[in-house]
């Protein structure tokens, strides 16, 4: 594993530190005096002025922490929230999140690349969450697929919804779903459900923690890949995530 510049900085600052000031004496106090933390802290301060293109660095190794730890706190939510649709292996060994909105371009190149996974990997989770942030019609749209549950027809319209190439409203909407075999009257009453708007503000709050801004968006494990990610790239990082938890 490859160590952040900025630790192994830091480090090295604080042996050579230890080093110049001799503490290996047995008999030396365990903690340092306040002139010898003083130097370390010059000696650090010194290198982050001498170099500091390594900042940005330590605020990416920061930030995926962050992230990292905001996704472990948010395993139920993001896995298990009960209102998601789950696709592939519902005892998969791997899941992999996608949040989309259905006016989001990038989000119509999806489907044939998660599908194309589901079909390769036999051990492969997919849950879909609704992020409609686009526009008004992305919460109508994201309100009808959900709704569309109720019916076991969700795949069906949203792989419609995402092949569609047509600026969205309402009207085009509900032709979606009919076409894609869905009772109208039935899926207009199911929309009305309070808690399907409620779902959606869930899954708004769920981004805020974990620190994901736009569609697409992907969790694989404790990765966050935001934008648009090639078969290749997802496909990679699912390795490494099933890799990770059999060492």
């Amino acid at each position: 594993m490859r160590v952040p510049h900025f630790v192994a900085v830091l480090g090295l600052a604080i042996v050579s530190a230890l080093a110049f000031m001799n503490f290996g004496n047995a008999q030396q106090e365990d903690t340092l005096s306040d002139a010898q933390k003083d130097e370390i802290n010059q000696m650090i301060r010194q290198y982050i002025l001498n170099n500091p293109e390594i900042i940005p660095e330590a605020v990416e190794v920061l930030r995926a922490r962050q992230n990292a730890a905001a996704i472990m706190r948010s395993q139920d939510q993001l896995l298990n929230d009960g209102y998601s649709y789950v696709a592939g292996n519902e005892d998969g060994d791997i899941t992999i999140v996608e949040f989309y909105d259905y006016n989001c371009g990038y989000c119509k190149q999806v489907p044939e690349i998660l599908s194309r996974l589901v079909d390769e990997d036999k051990n492969l989770r997919v849950v879909f969450k609704e992020l409609p942030i686009l526009a008004e019609s992305s919460t109508f749209a994201s309100m009808a697929a959900m709704a569309a549950m109720k019916q076991n027809k969700f795949i069906e319209f949203h792989n419609a919804m995402m092949k569609n190439r047509r600026s969205l409203d309402e009207d085009l909407v509900l032709q979606i779903a009919r076409d894609a075999g869905l009772d109208e009257e039935v899926l207009i009453k199911d929309m009305a459900d309070p808690e399907i708007e409620a779902n959606i503000m869930r899954t708004k709050y769920l981004v805020q923690n974990i620190g994901i801004s736009g569609t697409p968006g992907f969790v694989i494990g404790d990765r966050i890949m935001p934008g648009f990610r090639s078969y290749d790239e997802l496909k990679e990082v699912i390795a490494e995530v099933r890799e990770t938890r059999q060492m």
